[in-house]
């Protein structure tokens, strides 16, 4: 019995102990606790009773409750780690070679290869190499795909620019047609254009053998188209070209009796050659024509006998 005793008088304090350590962690909250519910007696003995109001404990109980079921959620949110580490990795394979190439070529194309490897030991030499040596062993790559290229350019745009030409000198073609329906006609005047331009001395509608009669018509009818021409510019404002020699009936042209301009610096008298002027027999005797003239036109008159 005196055992038990000093085991319950052992033990006794030790629970006291710890009331006294939770009641002293509880004062702080407790003292206002109590204020309030004295507070609250006095108030509803005055007036109306009021509605429950859940002490400090409920309360911070009340937030534990949530903060355990936001946890929940969270925890409820995650769905574990993503499959992308399942995935499986590929190996890279790098080979350490001394004939070493790269892989950007296509393996069947001997070309290619050997090109790659005259790049691959230029590359690992000491010496650089030169500019010819570079351009023999095709180191230089793309240079004569440019050059191709550039040609074919080149020739795509001579052909475009033979083409505007020819456009530009038959546009006065396409305006007639709009108003004849012949096209045939406007395609041999445009073959005879392009013959000419090619180097031909003659149209093609030029007729060598004809009657006189007729030659002599179509003579006349283009001189009288010129003429109205002329009239028409001469009206309007528009200054032409020089008139030029009169066709004939045989198609030769002849000068109009207009004396040809001389330039200024030439001679009246002489010919002026390699800084001299050089003077002939005739031209001395037109300068002293007048003091000979008269003893050239004496005649000698003899004796009758």
């Amino acid at each position: 019995m005196l055992g038990k005793r000093k085991r319950e008088f052992a033990v006794a304090p030790r629970q006291t102990s710890l009331a006294t350590t939770q009641g002293g962690q509880e004062d702080g909250g407790g003292s206002s606790v109590q204020d309030h519910d004295v507070f609250r007696r006095y108030f509803e003995a005055a007036f109306e009773p009021l509605p429950a109001v859940e002490n400090g404990v409920s309360q911070g109980e009340a937030k534990l409750e949530e903060r355990s079921l936001q946890a929940s959620d969270e925890e409820s949110d995650w769905d574990g780690l993503s499959e992308a580490g399942e995935e499986k990795l590929e190996v890279e394979i790098v080979e350490h070679g001394t004939t070493a190439v790269p892989r950007d070529h296509d393996d069947d194309d001997p070309d290619s290869v050997e090109r790659q490897r005259l790049q691959y030991r230029h590359f690992m030499t000491s010496k650089p190499p030169s500019r010819n040596e570079q351009t023999r062993n095709g180191i230089i790559p793309g240079k004569r795909a440019e050059k191709e290229a550039d040609d074919e350019s080149e020739a795509q745009n001579l052909k475009h620019d033979l083409d505007l030409q020819r456009l530009l000198k038959e546009s006065h073609l396409l305006e007639q047609a709009k108003a004849s329906t012949v096209v045939g006609s406007h395609r041999h005047k445009a073959v005879d254009m392009r013959m000419q331009s090619l180097g031909s001395k003659d149209s093609l509608f030029t007729q060598e053998r004809m009657p006189l009669s007729h030659r002599r018509g179509i003579a006349a009818k283009a001189a009288s188209r010129q003429a109205l021409r002329r009239r028409e510019a001469k009206e309007n404002g528009i200054i032409l070209e020089r008139a030029g020699g009169s066709s004939t009936s045989t198609g030769k042209s002849k000068s109009n009796g207009i004396r040809r301009e001389r330039a200024v610096d030439v001679p009246a008298v002489g010919r002026f050659r390699g800084g001299t002027l050089k003077l002939s027999k005739h031209d001395v005797l037109d300068i002293q024509g007048s003091g000979q003239s008269g003893k050239k036109g004496r005649k000698k008159t003899g004796r009758r006998r």
